[in-house]
């Protein structure tokens, strides 16, 4: 099977909904961008998206360049005011420039760890650190379960983009262990909160998602008229929950 990276379509698919995703996408919680910002002055945000983390860290202080392959998602990120370069990690020219701060909102697994690793060391001054950010998203009522049957095409957002639970945390330990051989010292964070959602928002945000918003448009139609009504007319219920991993150099 073609890891995820690989499939460029999916990760280059997210310009045409570029303001939807910057609306809708979850921003990351406030204690883990507090962490991640503490002592840093500069960062680059690879896979920077819509600049969603970057003007957070941003917002605590760090001067903040957005490093992202989409276009149209790195004009939503300018027009914020955060300095965006267009480029894949793996194009990328550094030009010299090193940073208190790497980071990767959503993203790491659009790129190939095995040349992204060792090339993060030469990003970092001295006692710099590389964080992986992920956003789970647990809908609790209706139950996650509810939804998943109610179409085949419905991709689990609780762990989009990274697997199932199962799978999201092997890939954490398999991430892990490729850091620390690489010199890094590694930790690992979570942080969680409940949220409510219309059943409208939820549903836009549901396509927000790669797996869903390059589905062909007859059944993008169906997989919401699915998920909506399952839902019927209350909200949607979420456990939600940041989850992070840190390597320091």
């Amino acid at each position: 099977m073609a890891e995820l990276h690989e499939d460029r379509n999916r990760a280059l698919s997210f310009g045409a909904i570029a303001a939807d995703y910057d609306r809708l996408r979850p921003r990351y919680a406030a204690a883990t961008v507090d962490a991640i910002a503490d002592g840093a002055r500069t960062a680059a945000d690879i896979g920077a998206g819509t600049g969603i983390l970057a003007r957070q860290l941003r917002d605590r202080g760090v001067d903040v360049l957005a490093v992202e392959p989409d276009g149209a998602m790195a004009g939503v990120a300018r027009a914020s005011g955060v300095p965006a370069e267009v480029a894949t990690f793996k194009e990328w020219d550094a030009a010299g420039r090193t940073f208190d701060l790497v980071t990767f909102g959503q993203s790491f697994h659009w790129v190939d760890a095995d040349r992204a690793i060792p090339r993060l060391a030469a990003l970092l001054n001295p006692g710099g650190r590389v964080a992986l950010l992920w956003n789970r998203l647990r809908p609790t009522r209706p139950a996650n379960e509810a939804l998943r049957a109610a179409s085949p095409d419905y991709v689990n957002v609780e762990a989009a983009g990274a697997g199932s639970p199962h799978d999201q945390m092997y890939r954490m330990a398999e991430l892990r262990g490729r850091f620390e051989a690489d010199g890094f010292t590694v930790s690992e964070r979570e942080d969680s909160w409940i949220e409510t959602q219309s059943a409208g928002r939820w549903l836009d945000l549901v396509f927000t998602y790669s797996a869903h918003s390059t589905l062909p448009e007859d059944r993008r139609a169906a997989l919401r008229a699915a998920l909506a009504e399952v839902i019927g007319d209350g909200d949607v219920e979420l456990v939600a929950g940041t989850t992070t991993l840190i390597a320091q150099r």
